[in-house]
């Protein structure tokens, strides 16, 4: 599993995690095609085992397993090609067998032969059911992520399936780990007690370098310095180098280093009070990138054999050791703005070459797997020759059991042509709801369009299947399927890119449906109609129109008001001969209390009798008297209640006049 507490240090990296469906729709929308994707075996095996499966029925459900999840990827037309480890690869105890082993030697082993198998049981009958159902593998003659990192670099693939994290040291660019069904990111299995549950869907965590670089500053050289110190599945590393100290010194020459954000400790400013001359101003030098140069010839290039970028052994030797003699220097006298605190150091730090030449020029099969469209790892209708390299190259086939040999540039002799349907494999005995887009594309298929529906932002089509029909295609017993379950929701944008028609078909049905819908009838159709002869009628291709507006509308509208019509003149409403009742006077009593007792304006008389003054523009006499009226009452002195009510001895209330 490489560094596990690398995945860490790039979490801040990853991507949202997405269903499969969503990586493939925006796949297909940016490329016009579906992705290619190497997947490293033996992620897929340690996933599918677990301790509950009984002895006896381990291998066959670890098969079921591990077809299901490859079969998956076949379903939404994704070119797959499944990478063995091989025995080339280093033991995993450690250093205890691998101590002092000589890259040049595990190259001559790598050179002298051919069969790089492991002979493992369970991958050999695995080997077989991918050839019996035309999929493709690649037996690797070391890691099988190694390998696969080395396709994505020639171009062959675009994604790599991955649980190590090695994948990304070995130089793949875009990685997708934790395969599983649960939308959450976890490396394993949640707890009984956990609230996370698998999904139908699978999902996938992208990791992609160029994110990784930016967020981070760990760059592919860095992650290989970082993992030569730290070490992984073959190496302890060295002594006193956990993955924090690892990664401070695989960042030192970059703006990532601790140089340059650290702050300097009272221990430390004390000390420089006292010894001035100490002062550093220059910031750590870049130590992965000269070691990279300890051992590459030329970086940037991309070689069908990685070794032959090697140094001769005499220079890199000599250039390596300088290279470890200044890095100890440097961790002595200027730790603290690596580390960016004092770390004791007992005893120089060593690195062995033979790791950090594995990540560098892993050791790789040159045969590299092509994908034909008379298989059923291929997703696309034809072959793509697109490679990274120069010269002469051997592409294989071998669920064809068929070597090209392919001069980069000149288009490769007997390939099979370019093909109108998919192909689907005489032998094939898994479920038959891995094969339905691949059926689509054949027109004794019966399969068609019959919903539409949108999904974290992705649109999909149901795509429903005859079982009857497609027995006649497929001659072997299928796998059971559930009953009501003969239909898958895809991306529309894979069905739009292969059986345009199907969509065609369905947006007509819906069309016609709304059309009786709304005129209560059918429109007729002509004799050049039934014959498909109509000068009117779409050629076949990509459709541009808005499947959302033929969705159905789950909200159902609220009633229309009705509006209420003025009546006309001369008119009355039919209820005008209806007596009305009389309002009683006594069901209203006013309220007399001394707090609402105030008199309002419009029931003052007087104000009245002056408003009336004023709108008469009476002659200044009058206005004169009705002033004096009103300064009459203004004058008059205010009674209290107190001086007309007042208690008896009795406590009875008695009214006295003053």
């Amino acid at each position: 599993m490489g560094i596990p507490e690398l995945w860490e240090l790039l979490r801040p990296a990853f991507d949202r995690r997405l269903a499969l469906d969503e990586l493939v729709d925006q796949f297909i929308v940016e490329h016009s095609r579906p992705p290619r994707i190497a997947i490293d075996a033996y992620s897929f095996i340690f996933q599918a085992d677990h301790s509950s499966i009984l002895v006896e029925d381990k291998e066959s459900i670890l098969l079921q397993n591990v077809m299901a999840k490859i079969l998956a990827l076949i379903g939404l037309n994704i070119s797959v090609v499944v990478v063995f480890d091989g025995v080339l690869k280093p033991s995993k105890t450690k250093e205890k067998e691998n101590c002092g082993m000589s890259y040049e030697n595990e190259l001559e082993r790598l050179q002298n032969n051919s069969n790089y198998s492991e002979n493992n049981p369970f991958v050999e009958q695995l080997k077989k059911e991918l050839v019996k159902n035309k999929i493709e593998y690649v037996q690797a003659a070391g890691e099988g992520e190694a390998q696969c990192a080395y396709l994505q670099k020639l171009g062959v693939v675009d994604y790599v399936i991955s649980q190590d994290v090695d994948a990304l040291v070995f130089g793949a660019r875009k990685v997708l780990r934790n395969f599983s069904r649960f939308a959450e990111d976890i490396g394993q299995s949640p707890s009984k007690k956990s609230d996370i549950t698998p999904k139908q869907s699978y999902y996938v965590t992208p990791v992609d370098m160029d994110k990784v670089e930016k967020e981070t500053g760990l760059t592919v050289h860095r992650l290989i310095f970082l993992a030569s110190l730290r070490g992984g599945d073959y190496s302890v590393g060295a002594k006193k180098m956990g993955i924090v100290n690892a990664k401070n010194l695989a960042l030192c020459g970059t703006k990532f280093g601790l140089y340059y954000s650290r702050v300097k400790s009272k221990v430390e400013l004390k000390e420089l009070k006292k010894n001035p001359d100490r002062l550093v101003t220059e910031p750590p030098p870049d130590f992965a990138t000269e070691l990279i140069d300890c051992f590459v010839n030329d970086v940037d290039k991309v070689d069908l054999h990685p070794w032959e970028l090697r140094k001769d052994s005499t220079s890199r030797q000599s250039q390596f050791a300088t290279f470890l003699r200044k890095l100890n220097f440097y961790l002595r006298e200027q730790n603290r703005d690596i580390f960016g605190r004092k770390v004791t150091l007992n005893e120089d730090f060593k690195i062995d070459e033979y790791y950090t030449m594995l990540y560098l020029f892993p050791l790789v099969t040159d045969k590299i797997v092509i994908f034909t469209p008379d298989t059923l790892s291929s997703g696309e209708l034809q072959t793509d020759e697109t490679i990274n390299v120069k010269g002469t190259v051997t592409r294989t086939c071998i669920s064809n059991n068929r070597v090209y040999h392919q001069h980069v540039g000149i288009p490769i002799d007997n390939l099979p042509k370019t093909q109108t349907q998919f192909f689907i494999p005489e032998d094939y005995s898994w479920s038959v709801k891995y094969l339905i887009t691949k059926l689509m594309t054949h027109k004794d298929s019966t399969i068609q369009v019959t919903n539409y529906k949108e999904e974290n932002g992705v649109e999909k089509l149901m795509l429903k299947y005859d079982l009857m029909a497609i027995s006649q295609i497929i001659t072997k017993i299928l796998r059971p399927v559930s009953p009501g379950q003969n239909y898958i929701w895809v991306p529309r944008s894979l069905v739009e890119l292969y059986a345009p028609k199907l969509i065609q078909n369905y947006v007509e049905q819906k069309k016609e449906k709304e059309y009786i819908k709304k005129h209560k009838y059918s429109p007729q159709k002509t004799t050049l109609d039934s014959l498909g002869l109509s000068p009117t009628k779409k050629k076949s291709g990509p459709i541009a129109f808005d499947l959302k507006s033929l969705s159905p509308n789950k909200t159902t509208p609220s009633p229309k008001k009705r509006k209420k019509h003025e009546l006309l003149p001369g008119q009355q409403k039919l209820d005008f001969f209806i007596k009305k009742k009389k309002e009683d006077p006594f069901v209203h009593v006013p309220n007399l209390s001394r707090e609402n007792s105030a008199i309002e304006p419009e029931d003052n008389p007087f104000l009245e009798i002056k408003e009336k003054a004023a709108k008469k523009q009476l002659p200044e006499k009058v206005k004169k008297e009705y002033e004096y009226q009103d300064s009459f009452f203004d004058d008059l002195p205010e009674i209290s209640t107190s001086s007309i009510f007042l208690k008896s001895d009795n406590k009875q209330e008695k009214s006295v006049m003053e």
